[in-house]
């Protein structure tokens, strides 16, 4: 169904460096508040970013503590979530596949190449379930739109951040949360219609975006092949003698370059003369000499150029495209707790998530050069068809 789902978009072909199989780029799309209703369970949505989850099974959800952070241990907030179907090759328990993401909000909570802030979890159901029509879900482009105000969250989910939630305000019992920070969150808000909703035993909520001061900027996600025309790693190389010429030491530097050198030193030394600076020339030296080459950042530098407002690159049982060779991704994947199979890449997530989220910002903040997905190779049953959590790896710019 992944398959067909892309023909709804524009299919470019390619050759991929790795294999024959296609890399398929991910891009966040803008909608307008009253469209974001498309985004719902009810749809199937071929992915989202930020708002709520639109949960696969909306019954067997992740347990709360399944979704605390690993740092701090407080809620995480959903990311994004990918339909990822595999078609043929997966078997009918995974006829509806798809993959969510969860990220801690804290930005002390973000360390360099550290995923303990981010989560990964599967859904899959079978075609024939209790959720979803054997023939697909509606379809709003041939006027199936029921009213969106009517598409409200499950009373079981949390009105934040749309996680299982156990804790009912104690005035109206109708207003739920899956913790007491997000009641803190939701107070000012819900302290004006409490008494209605108990009244009512409802809420009736407008459409916004984002819905709540805690989730993300609500987008969704388009999907189309990628395009990596020939000879683009054309002259890169990863020899270090390139810059050798007849034998010459690269080590030996131009008078020239030493000198401008050291006169950078000493506009430095006069402008903070005074001031409590502990800088040394070697200092200054070992600040400006040449890095050695980092081949995997300029490739991952070459594709991300080509189409700069990917989001995602998915490409299942492929190679993930490393951001750079300055920090090292785990030799060894956890094989999958459920099964025992091996875990595969899947997808991975891009810097321009960053910007579309909003938290793309000087100084700390959740950061990544790239984050990876491994899933379960078997797409092995999940009990209840619930949701399994997976393997999640990161890499940032050193």
């Amino acid at each position: 169904m992944f398959q067909s789902l892309l023909n709804q978009f524009c299919v470019i072909s390619f050759i991929n460096e790795f294999s024959e199989e296609p890399v398929h780029l991910g891009f966040g799309v803008r909608l307008l508040t009253d469209d974001l209703y498309r985004l719902r369970s009810h749809y199937l949505p071929l992915g989202k970013v930020g708002g709520k989850p639109a949960w696969l099974n909306p019954k067997h959800l992740p347990k709360s503590a399944d979704l605390l952070c690993s740092v701090c241990e407080k809620p995480m907030c959903f990311l994004m979530q990918v339909c990822a179907n595999g078609g043929e090759s997966d078997p009918p328990h995974a006829f509806h596949r798809t993959l969510f993401l969860f990220v801690c909000r804290n930005p002390e909570c973000s360390r360099q190449n550290d995923a303990s802030n981010l989560k990964a979890f599967r859904c899959q159901l079978p075609r024939t379930n209790d959720f979803y029509s054997f023939d697909g879900p509606a379809d709003p482009e041939f006027g199936d739109i029921p009213d969106p105000y009517a598409l409200a969250d499950g009373p079981g989910l949390c009105r934040i951040c749309g996680c299982a939630a156990a804790k009912k305000c104690a005035k109206c019992t109708v207003a739920r949360y899956c913790s007491q920070a997000h009641q803190v969150i939701d107070w000012p808000t819900h302290k004006l219609e409490c008494a209605k909703a108990a009244e009512n035993g409802s809420i009736e909520e407008e459409p916004k975006n984002p819905l709540n001061p805690f989730v993300f900027k609500e987008f969704g996600i388009e999907i189309d092949q990628e395009y990596m025309p020939g000879g683009l790693f054309d002259g890169m190389s990863d020899d270090e003698d390139d810059n050798e010429e007849d034998g010459a030491d690269v080590d030996d530097e131009p008078e020239e370059e030493k000198a401008a050198r050291l006169k950078e030193f000493e506009k430095f030394v006069k402008e903070n003369k005074g001031k409590n600076v502990d800088m040394t020339k070697d200092d200054l030296d070992a600040a400006t000499a040449e890095q050695p080459k980092d081949l995997d950042f300029e490739k991952f530098n070459k594709l991300v150029h080509l189409h700069p407002d990917q989001i995602v690159r998915y490409k299942r049982f492929g190679l993930p495209l490393r951001a750079t060779g300055q920090s090292e991704l785990p030799e060894e994947i956890e094989p999958c707790e459920l099964c025992g199979a091996p875990r595969r890449f899947e997808m991975q997530l891009m810097p321009h998530l960053l910007t579309l989220i909003d938290v793309d910002c000087i100084g700390q903040s959740i950061d990544w050069a790239s984050v990876y997905v491994y899933t379960c190779s078997a797409s092995c049953r999940i009990p209840d068809d619930g949701y399994a959590k997976e393997f999640v790896a990161k890499q940032d710019f050193v």
